[in-house]
């Protein structure tokens, strides 16, 4: 049983100790921030990153065989402490007749074997099968005590086998839903990275010059140029409306700082992003807004900033964004060409 003794814990604590580093290490990845990266990068991250749950994975592997381990001494200890107590329970049942003939016959002196019928002769050859007979039962006993010793040591060595193997099995617990819980974060990290890079369209032209996103997905955005089409009140229309679902999300147009918030009786629920570019582009008639779309934010082009929407004086059976694009000067510009670049 030496084998089983105080290394082989600390090799399965330190097996185990493997599998939280790792775990750890996965965690402290480091992930790009959402608008630092392309298509590529989040590829090459996602192939990083998979090296590195790889590594974690096979560590946990390594704990679990030394789970295995533990489980057969364990089930190693539980047998002898079963022929141990069969071997106590059999010199019971001996030392239990031993007694019972003592009780019913007495115990044989030496002056009783001298006396007996037979002559002194016959009682010397009785006195010494009597010695030994007193010495097995002297044996007997001694064994029956160490057999008795020898299973609680047996007993309280399985309860701290069975004991030490159930926080093992915790800590690999601990690991793999640790593992599982990174693995499908960074997976769904990685998705939405491939998802922001995909929606970002590098544009050099004329009037436009970096990353473009369109400001809701392609699939789902229908859009004309309703520039200086007359509205009530005598207005012009001086943006686009992009029409979609009700609350798809809705996404920056260029990186730049999110300015501000507004609400407004005609516009309902807007946000203001000063790009890159030196513009400034309002979307109105939105349901509401992200986190990202928090005044004073920087926010990268394709960021989900709000939801679609029909407040102010959109129609709620047409949900969509009424978007304009101020310039550098604040003059209003027609922003159909700029959409077009990055929707179609």
């Amino acid at each position: 049983m030496g084998r089983v003794g105080g290394a082989v814990p600390r090799g399965r604590r330190a097996a185990a100790a493997a599998v939280a580093g790792a775990v750890l290490a996965v965690v402290a990845v480091p992930l790009p921030p959402a608008g630092a990266v392309d298509i590529d990068g989040a590829r090459n991250q996602a192939a990083a990153l998979q090296a590195d749950l790889d590594t974690a994975a096979a560590r946990y592997e390594e704990v679990w065989a030394a789970v295995e381990r533990a489980t057969f001494e364990l089930e190693e200890i539980e047998r002898r402490a079963g022929e141990l107590t069969d071997e106590a329970e059999e010199l019971d049942l001996r030392l239990a007749a031993r007694a019972r003939e003592v009780f019913k016959h007495g115990p044989r002196t030496g002056l009783e074997l001298l006396i007996a019928e037979g002559g002194p002769a016959d009682a010397i050859e009785r006195a010494g099968f009597a010695a030994v007979i007193q010495d097995r039962e002297t044996a007997s006993l001694e064994e029956a005590q160490s057999t008795r010793l020898a299973l609680q040591q047996t007993l309280a060595l399985a309860e701290v086998r069975r004991a030490e193997l159930a926080d093992l099995e915790a800590e690999a617990e601990v690991a793999l839903a640790a593992l599982t819980t990174q693995l499908d974060a960074a997976r769904r990290r990685v998705r939405s990275l491939e998802a922001l890079a995909a929606r970002q369209r590098l544009i050099q032209n004329a009037r436009q010059s970096g990353l473009y996103s369109c400001i809701m997905d392609r699939g789902y955005v229908s859009f004309r140029d309703t520039w200086g089409a007359p509205r009530s009140g005598g207005r012009r229309h001086q943006g686009t409306d992009v029409m979609a679902p009700f609350n798809v999300p809705v996404y920056a147009f260029t990186s730049g700082v999110v300015l501000r918030s507004s609400t407004s009786r005609l516009g309902g629920v807007g946000l203001y992003l000063r790009g890159d570019d030196g513009a400034t582009y309002y979307y109105a008639h939105l349901n509401g807004y992200t986190a990202a779309g928090s005044a004073g934010r920087r926010v990268v082009a394709g960021e989900q900033i709000g939801y679609n929407g029909y407040t102010g004086n959109a129609s709620r059976s047409a949900p969509h964004v009424h978007f304009e694009r101020r310039s550098a000067g604040g003059g209003k510009q027609n922003p159909y060409a700029y959409l077009v670049a990055a929707c179609r």
